[in-house]
């Protein structure tokens, strides 16, 4: 085996893979914000191919004093795009087009990772914000 094949097929072992059906990421994930439901990530495994879910609650309240709101009419699940998991970081896009139509309709898909951070426990963050520091996600028990 020539040096090439053999750096290939190491890319190969070594790069991303379908999520398992035994793996620490495939279930449902949830994530709160003021204590009320904020995301909820549901991952499996097709047959080899990871697929999967994601669904963000809106939350708002009409004034400063009044308390949080989770609007469930606005709330749809989206499919994720391009699902790859390492073993320890499950990284995804998500379409952005139905957020606040109309304006955004053209926008491109949003990145995301959930990174695991201990036995059904994880970090979602979405790349495309600077400052955004990781929204704290837990995995329902199976």
């Amino acid at each position: 085996m020539n040096i090439l094949t053999q750096l290939l097929v190491v890319a190969i072992l070594m790069g991303p893979r379908p999520v398992a059906a035994d793996s620490p990421i495939v279930g449902t994930w949830r994530g709160k914000v003021h204590s009320l439901p904020a995301v909820v990530l549901t991952l499996k495994d097709d047959g080899g191919k990871s697929s999967g879910t994601i669904l963000f609650y809106f939350q708002r309240r009409n004034t400063e004093n009044d308390p949080w709101e989770v609007d469930t009419k606005h709330s749809i699940p989206l499919p994720l795009l391009d699902p790859k998991f390492d073993g320890t970081t499950l990284s995804f896009q998500v379409s952005h087009r139905e957020a606040h139509p109309p304006r955004t309709l053209n926008d491109p898909p949003v990145s995301f990772r959930l990174r695991l951070t201990g036995k059904g426990e994880a970090e979602l963050q979405n790349l495309s914000e600077d400052e955004d520091e990781g929204l704290k996600m837990a995995r329902d028990r199976r």
